[in-house]
């Protein structure tokens, strides 16, 4: 599945690095919704994708964060990823 036509979310911020492999990071949407500190992982793209933090295309194989998912409890935009080296960007970006 190819989510080149989806829209981006309204506002999208990372809002801390909790780990190596897991970001949290602030998402509003009026169609998927908000999530204040929704936790994301690392893992490889199962599928051609759009970042959603650059704009960037990805491809499957590519490293990315996505939302996690918990048992029964899979969030709205969990198909949605963002690449690892916009990231790792975002987060070296100087404060303002």
């Amino acid at each position: 599945m190819t989510l080149q036509n989806e829209r981006s979310p309204s506002h999208i911020s990372i809002v801390e690095r909790l780990s190596s492999t897991t970001i949290s990071i602030r998402w509003s949407d009026p169609c998927l919704g908000h999530y204040a500190n929704q936790i994301w992982g690392i893992g490889l793209a199962r599928a051609d994708a759009i970042c959603v933090l650059s704009g960037k295309p990805i491809r499957r194989g590519d490293s990315v964060f996505r939302p996690r998912a918990y048992r029964s409890q899979v969030p709205v935009n969990h198909h949605r990823m963002m690449l690892a080296s916009a990231v790792s960007g975002y987060l070296q970006r100087p404060s303002r």
